[in-house]
C-alpha cells in the first residue's frame, strides 16, 4: 500500500515570540498601500494595534463632536 506524500510548501514561519505581519492602509482618498510582510515581536504588534485602536476611537469621538 502506498502512502500519500504531502507537497512541500515554501511558507515562512516566524521565530518563537514573533509574528508575521502584512500591513495594508487605505487613505482618505481610497488609495490602498500594501507593505511587505515583516517579522515583529508579539509585544510590538500588541502595542501597535492598541495605538491604532485608540487613534480610531479618538477620531470617531471627534467626528461625533463636529457633527453635533
Amino acid at each position: 500500500m502506498k502512502t500519500k506524500r504531502l507537497a512541500r510548501t515554501a511558507s515562512r514561519l516566524p521565530r518563537r515570540g514573533h509574528v508575521l505581519v502584512t500591513v495594508s492602509v487605505v487613505d482618505e482618498n481610497g488609495f490602498t498601500s500594501q507593505y511587505e510582510t515583516v517579522e515583529v515581536p508579539v509585544g510590538a504588534l500588541r502595542d501597535g494595534v492598541a495605538a491604532i485602536h485608540l487613534a480610531a476611537v479618538d477620531a470617531a469621538a471627534e467626528d461625533d463632536a463636529q457633527s453635533a
